[in-house]
């Protein structure tokens, strides 16, 4: 905790937060838009001129007829609209962390000791392990649970060019999400709060932003371990490397055919989940004897440490 008294601790939070769904949600209505009130327009022009409309129930059938097209052709742009909307929540997010961190400053309080950069292997391993590990785990729930929405919306990420996904979901979304869960919101519930109390919240409107059951429950998971990261090396740019790895893991191992080999066999699938367990176990160990020895060096930052798993 920083000890920053802001005049309204509930806006403090849920102002950005509110900013930041308004933001994506305009781009995303404004693209829609663009894509859909053309053809839509069109479609109505033509039969209405075909003399197809002349009345409200063949309206209404018309309606119905040229919906579907235009839903489609809006499901095929669904990367380009995701990473659009994230793109456009940078300024806000930037200018709000930049704008903390000079509160800091100007009130005197000490930034936190940071693990050196050329540290941070551990948590690229521990990404590109852990999307082996929760690819196939969450293969094997949507098999046992069958989530439909989940099914529609992984066959819209992987629908777009490869380079596309590479660059929307692989690097701006995990930029646009950590700044606004870890460097905003985490960082201002940290303020007057402890660690788990900042962890969960964040994590929980973290995972709210991902619609389906699956993709939420990970989700959730995985924002208390980037905020736990966050914690420990004292930067953003660690849950930045971790987010990125994750998620450019997921997309390169599909698009080399990886999950569809592992898929194949329900014990290589297996040996794969443990595998990766494994490895993200040994990681994890790694960084937390870094914080250790961080402590050790500084007699402060132990009177101040906190462990999750202590």
């Amino acid at each position: 905790m920083n000890h920053i008294h802001r005049k309204s601790p509930f806006w403090s939070v849920a102002g950005p937060l509110i900013a930041y769904w308004g933001i994506q949600l305009g781009v995303q209505f404004i693209i829609q838009a663009i894509i859909q009130v053309p053809m839509m327009t069109s479609a109505y022009l033509e039969q209405f001129m075909s003399g197809q409309i002349t009345n409200s129930e063949e309206m209404m059938e018309s309606y119905l007829s040229v919906i579907g097209p235009a839903m489609e052709a809006v499901m095929r742009y669904a990367t380009e609209i995701t990473g659009a909307a994230a793109l456009c929540t940078l300024p806000l997010t930037l200018i709000l962390f930049r704008k903390d961190r000079k509160l800091e400053k100007s009130l005197g309080i000490a930034p936190p000791k940071k693990i050196a950069s050329d540290k941070y292997l551990p948590v690229a391993v521990f990404g590109i392990a852990g999307t082996i590990g929760v690819t196939c785990l969450s293969a094997m729930a949507q098999a046992v649970m069958y989530d439909q929405e989940y099914l529609q919306s992984t066959q819209a990420v992987y629908s777009a060019p490869f380079p596309m996904q590479l660059l929307a979901l692989g690097l701006i979304v995990p930029v646009a999400e950590e700044f606004m869960f870890r460097g905003i919101m985490f960082s201002r519930y940290r303020e007057n709060r402890r660690f788990w109390y900042s962890a969960l919240w964040s994590a929980l409107f973290f995972s709210i932003m991902h619609t389906n059951t699956i993709q939420m429950v990970y989700t959730f998971l995985l924002g208390i371990m980037l905020a736990w990261l966050y914690e420990k090396f004292g930067s953003i740019k660690a849950p930045l490397l971790l987010h990125i790895a994750l998620n450019l893991g997921a997309l390169v191992f599909t698009q080399a055919g990886l999950f569809n080999w592992l898929a194949a066999d329900l014990i290589r699938m297996a040996m794969a989940i443990i595998l990766s367990a494994f490895i993200c176990s040994v990681m994890f160990v790694m960084i937390r004897q870094m914080e250790e020895a961080k402590m050790k060096n500084d007699p402060e930052e132990k009177r101040d440490h906190f462990d999750m798993f202590s």
